[in-house]
């Protein structure tokens, strides 16, 4: 926590080091030359200076590669004039528009340096009004300096011109990949309403069918001539089958996969279950369907446009092996305990259901689509199988959305499980409007949309679900591993010292990364599907964290995280070098503590600052442009901040002045304690009940404190006691100065004194005096005074008498007569009393 504080404390430092003193900055300017009077003749113009003629210095190579960069740009603007460019021109043209940026941005990081020397020269060459003439040689080297100027301007002109134009064209290219994106998804069809459209349609189907059985046909007849061929196919295909549900992958999978509906574990392996599951449940088929059809194909028994049929099919089974198997792996249907959301059970055994029924749609509809391509059906047909197989998974994806719903209706009493389903609530409205919107646009005429529609709502539900499963597990191995007893946690313990606290925030900032990379991620597969290339992302991105300008600022997210990077490693330094000052060189001087403390606080202010100043010199930050902004706010700042700048300034007085220290003992109103930090803001005092309390330095420095140990360490005790009147006095006095003389903490010299203090109204009060050599230490010594005192006087026999009071009775006859009279009475009193006491008794039987 150290550096975070650290730096906090530099960024008010630096902004009370910028603003306080810039304040007066512009108060010091000076005021503008008032302009001439319009009457008054305008000064004659200096002559311009002849300078020597020299050549202008060429740079070939550079000039080549700009010229280069130019013919490619040039070629890239020409080919995106047309309509129809294919994906792989439109992604070589980035790549080669991508090189041009990142190569004229070198060329001027390359260039800047040199040209930046040459201006300074040229500078500190240039004549002034009382200059005296200057020689050939000087004036030949201004013009070789100003040609280099002007050759490498140019050469810098050129490159800043050809980043723009490779800017222009990056964007132009995402402009048309978006286009084409826009056309292919709002592609006008024929409505699956319409009628003629059915006509079309049935007229069409015998002709496919045609082709199709034509294909079934070449591939039995394939078979029929290759027949050990096609028994080894069959051989592989039973191999694989018999395999996948007999093979020790299963075994295993079954083995780490089990999850036990009594069991409640714990988060790691309950997600680690989950990632399994999802692992297992793809990889195999997979693995098995690839075998499969890479052996088909070796066997050479799937003929020409059977393969697309097979492939296609094989990649839908393995998407929908995933699909399923994640669903199951976080719903967990019948094991609450293992569930990754917070459904109710019947919820999760129908949402599964209904993935097993998405992931078979999806098979089917990537069969139908190959074996569209293949055998040439008419659009129609095409139109038709895209509608249906689109409108077949939004309408399951309502009946999820339904069970969904349903479910936060069945147990609103459960306000914990109503708590872990509020996120998914607020999709389940959205998730209705995309799906009525899958619904209605292939009944509109735009198959094509409503396909992409759904097809969203299949990769948006995958995608949720795998963030769920994988941001869990994450937090569950990163709680796990930096933990007290786990392996990363115990070895930063052992190797960099740090305590259980700074482990888990490490953990903490480790965990926020991954779930920034995670969203990150499910960010670009979703949109990767709307027409946004990643690349685009990426450069932005890039472009971005290295340089992007706000009005006619250039904002450099690099310089600032580099800058905070310098700021870190002063304040640390700053900090390592406090540690050895405290730890190793003040305590082998003769300081006492509370200059070591002032002196260990400074070195820490001073540090600070430098790393601060060493930080924005790093951003490359004009302080001049600070001093604009800090007269506006100066105001503002006076009025806001007034309270922290007087505590600030106050600190620093009481570092300088010292009029308190660290280790003193003082009195701030009616608290007593030792001061055991002295702050930018505050002091910290912990009093002797062991309370730390927080006083601001102003009230330290403008209130009034009492300072036991200001300039010296030594301080005057005293005790009262008080004894009876009828005691000696000169005996008390002597017992009093042989007690505090006989004690070893007080001092010889000065000698303690005592002396009758006051004739009290039940004792006469005597107050002895004496001095320590150490108030902090010593201050104890008035309590064994008082103990040894009372010893003395009990063993003496001299009395300490409590407090005495003289009472007088008015009427005293009149009291005796009264007494008298009522013990002379002995019966009335006892009748009273039987009188009395029989209402109780009576109330005792009832």
């Amino acid at each position: 926590m150290f550096p975070l504080m650290a730096m906090l404390r530099a960024i008010f430092l630096l902004s009370f080091l910028v603003i306080v003193p810039w304040t007066g900055l512009e108060a010091a300017t000076p005021a503008p030359v008032p302009a001439a009077p319009a009457g008054t003749p305008a000064a004659p113009a200096a002559p311009e200076e002849k300078l020597p003629s020299v050549p202008t210095p060429e740079f070939p190579a550079e000039q080549a590669k700009l010229d280069d960069w130019k013919a490619t740009l040039d070629r890239a603007e020409t080919v995106l004039r047309s309509s129809a460019i294919p994906e792989t021109t439109l992604s070589y043209m980035r790549d080669r528009a991508t090189e041009v940026q990142s190569g004229a941005r070198d060329l001027i990081g390359t260039v800047t340096p040199a040209l930046n020397t040459a201006t300074a020269r040229a500078a500190e060459l240039a004549p002034t009004e009382k200059s005296a003439p200057q020689s050939e040689a000087v004036l030949l080297e201004r013009a070789k300096l100003r040609a280099e100027i002007a050759a490498r301007q140019s050469l810098m002109q050129q490159a800043k011109l050809l980043t723009v134009r490779a800017q222009q064209t990056l964007d132009a290219i995402s402009g048309h990949r978006r286009a084409v994106f826009a056309d292919s998804v709002l592609r006008r069809s024929d409505s699956l309403l319409s009628p003629a459209f059915w006509g079309t349609l049935a007229a069409g189907i015998p002709s496919t069918s045609g082709r199709l059985v034509d294909l079934i046909a070449d591939w039995a007849k394939l078979l029929a001539s290759q027949p050990l061929r096609a028994a080894w196919g069959l051989l592989i295909m039973a191999i694989v089958l018999v395999g996948f549900f007999v093979s020790p992958w299963r075994r295993w999978q079954t083995r780490w996969t089990a999850r036990d509906p009594e069991v409640d574990p714990g988060e790691l392996r309950k997600t680690g279950s989950a990632a399994t599951i999802v692992l297992a449940g793809t990889a195999i088929p997979g693995v098995a369907l690839l075998v499969l059809y890479q052996s088909l194909m070796a066997l050479g028994i799937l003929p020409r446009g059977l393969d697309l049929i097979v492939r296609a099919l094989f990649f839908g089974a393995t998407f929908a092996s995933f699909f399923v198997s994640l669903t199951r792996a976080v719903l967990a249907p019948g094991r609450p305990s293992w569930r990754l959301v917070g459904l109710p059970d019947q919820a999760a055994e129908g949402l599964v259901s209904v993935a097993v029924g998405i992931g078979l749609t999806i098979v089917v509809g990537m069969t139908l689509d190959a074996t569209n391509r293949v055998v040439f059906s008419p659009p129609e047909l095409t139109v038709a199988s895209q509608g249906l197989i689109t409108i077949v998974i939004a309408l399951l994806f309502m009946a999820a959305l339904r069970k969904m719903a349903s479910a936060g209706t069945d147990d609103e009493a459960d306000e914990s499980a109503a708590a872990k389903r509020s996120a998914w609530r607020l999709l389940i409205p959205l998730g209705w409007i995309v799906a009525a919107a899958a619904v209605i646009g292939p009944l509109g005429g735009y198959v094509a949309f409503g396909r992409f529609v759904s097809s969203e709502l299949v990769v948006v539900a995958a995608v949720l679900m795998s963030f769920v499963l994988l941001s869990q597990f994450a937090d569950a191995v990163i709680a796990t591993t930096f933990g007290f007893y786990g392996r990363a946690g115990r070895l930063l313990r052992q190797m960099t010292g740090l305590r259980n606290g700074p482990v888990r925030q490490i953990a903490a900032v480790l965990h926020g990364l991954v779930q920034l990379l995670l969203v990150a991620l499910a960010a670009f597969v979703i949109l990767g599907r709307w027409g946004i290339n990643t690349d685009d992302i990426f450069d932005t991105l890039a472009a971005a964290f290295f340089n992007f300008t706000i009005g006619q600022f250039n904002v450099s997210l690099s310089a600032i995280f580099g800058a905070l990077i310098v700021l870190l490693i002063g304040v640390v330094a700053t900090r390592t070098i406090q540690q050895w000052l405290e730890s190793r060189f003040l305590p082998a001087t003769n300081l006492d503590i509370g200059v070591r403390s002032s002196i260990r606080t400074g070195v820490g202010y001073l540090g600070v600052i430098i790393a601060a100043l060493i930080a924005l010199s790093y951003v490359g930050l004009n302080l001049q442009n600070i001093a604009i902004v800090a007269g506006a706010l100066s105001v503002g700042i006076g009025f806001g901040l007034q309270s922290i700048i007087n505590n600030f300034v106050s600190g620093i007085i009481l570092l300088v002045e010292r009029p308190i220290k660290v280790g003193d003992r003082i009195e701030v109103g009616t608290r007593m304690g030792v001061v055991k930090r002295i702050n930018v803001r505050a002091t910290e005092i912990v009093t002797y009940d062991n309370l730390s309390v927080i006083v601001p330095n102003s009230e330290l420095i403008s209130g009034q404190v009492v300072n036991w140990m200001h300039d010296s360490f030594s301080a005057r005790l005293s005790v009262t006691v008080g004894v009876g009147y009828e005691s000696d006095p000169d005996r008390v006095i002597a017992i009093l100065l042989e007690v505090a003389g006989s004690n070893e903490r007080a001092l010889k010299v000065p000698e303690p004194f005592a002396i009758l203090s006051n004739f009290g109204a039940d004792a006469l009060e005597f107050t002895v005096f004496f001095h320590v050599a150490n108030i902090g230490v010593d201050a104890g010594a008035a309590n064994e005074v008082r103990l040894e005192i009372l010893r003395r006087f009990r063993s003496e026999g001299i009395e300490i008498p409590f407090a005495q009071r003289d009472l007088r009775l008015r009427d005293l006859d009149r009291i005796e007569a009264l007494i008298r009279q009522g013990a002379s009475s002995p019966g009335k009193r006892e009748k009273h009393a039987g009188d009395s006491e029989a209402p109780v008794k009576r109330t005792g039987k009832e």
